[in-house]
């Protein structure tokens, strides 16, 4: 009896990654640095003790198979499929309003010589 109560109480550990990181300035900074991955965690044990760890699996498929659809290298993606999956799509912050290409100081690269540098062809070697 006493192993069944202790095992129902295993809850997962709420310990800072980042604590061990030298250069923090104050322990709340590493609480800050790990509450993305210390809710991502919890949601997942939640998800597991209530629908299975089928669940949890799935939604891990989901999130390679969302972040693998890319735009073309110039153009911004916007992982909308991503975003919606993790809940993100629900905020408006500042890089929403902010970070338009088309006001952007620096201008975007082009296509074509970002395409050649990827693939390598950038080098003096001519066609003829």
């Amino acid at each position: 009896m006493q192993s069944v109560v202790k095992k129902d109480l295993e809850l997962p550990t709420l310990r800072n990654e980042s604590s061990n990181v030298r250069g923090l300035s104050h322990p709340v900074e590493s609480i800050q640095l790990d509450q993305g991955k210390t809710e991502l965690r919890l949601k997942n044990f939640a998800m597991k003790n209530v629908f299975g760890s089928h669940m949890v699996m799935n939604n891990e498929i989901e999130k390679q198979i969302y972040s693998q659809f890319k735009r073309l290298p110039t153009l911004q993606s916007s992982n909308i499929g991503l975003e919606t999956i993790l809940g993100i799509d629900e905020d408006f912050d500042f890089g929403d309003y902010l970070c338009d290409p088309a006001t952007s100081e620096v201008p975007l690269p082009q296509l074509h010589t970002t395409m050649e540098h990827r693939l390598g062809m950038t080098g003096s070697k001519s066609i003829l």
